[in-house]
């Protein structure tokens, strides 16, 4: 990692995770967890030491293939325009936590077409919830088509309860070398299950994925 360059977490045909030395690591309280240097966590969702890779996905039949669109985010979403917001929605790379639906169902509403009212909240309120997207899937601007703004907070990575890897700040790095589209708030699966890998598709509700720090 280098000062015109951003922090790296590469994704190893098969196997897990490689992050690269400098990018810290927490716990779903905020509370450090040791390692030094590069370090690799697990993505298989099987490890016995999670969230670090012990070497189980050579024997339980991990399928490693990544799915994920490597075309950039502004090809991918779709816009809502509100009043002083303009809602982005980047549906390939949601990981279905709930915050949006949870917090504000006058704007994001379930089981509805179009799912999104860009003018059922005040602007702010519409940032506030967009924000608390781990996945990066909603993002938003207060400029007519302006780039979504976002606030630094990379690069970590946080270990969800019973859920992905919230990142921030990382570039993620495909097996094959190449870059995904470079986003400030990324999930990556790690239960193993996502078919869109390396991203999180919100599998691991369905399979009841668990992981206790330090099991």
């Amino acid at each position: 990692m280098t000062d015109s360059s951003p922090a790296k977490i590469t994704v190893t045909n098969g196997g897990p995770y490689e992050v690269e030395e400098g990018i810290p690591i927490f716990d779903h309280e905020g509370n450090p967890i040791p390692a030094t240097g590069v370090y690799y966590m697990c993505r298989c969702g099987g490890s016995s030491n999670k969230p670090f890779c012990d070497g189980t996905h050579n024997k339980n039949n991990f399928n490693g293939q990544e799915f994920a669109s490597k075309d950039t985010a502004a090809e991918r979403r779709d816009t809502y325009v509100g009043d002083g917001v303009t809602i982005y929605d980047d549906r390939s790379r949601c990981a279905h936590a709930g915050n949006c639906t949870d917090n504000l169902a006058s704007v994001f509403k379930m089981g509805t077409e179009p799912w999104i009212d860009a003018k059922g909240a005040t602007a702010q309120q519409i940032i506030d919830v967009v924000k608390t997207c781990p996945s990066g899937a909603l993002s938003y601007t207060r400029a007519e088509d302006g780039e979504p703004e976002e606030e630094s907070q990379g690069p970590k990575v946080t270990v969800a309860v019973d859920a992905p890897y919230h990142t921030r700040g990382v570039q993620v790095v495909s097996g094959d070398g190449e870059p995904y589209d470079l986003r400030e708030r990324q999930t990556l699966c790690r239960c193993g299950g996502s078919r869109n890998k390396p991203f999180c598709d919100g599998t691991h509700w369905y399979i009841g994925f668990k992981h206790q720090m330090g099991e």
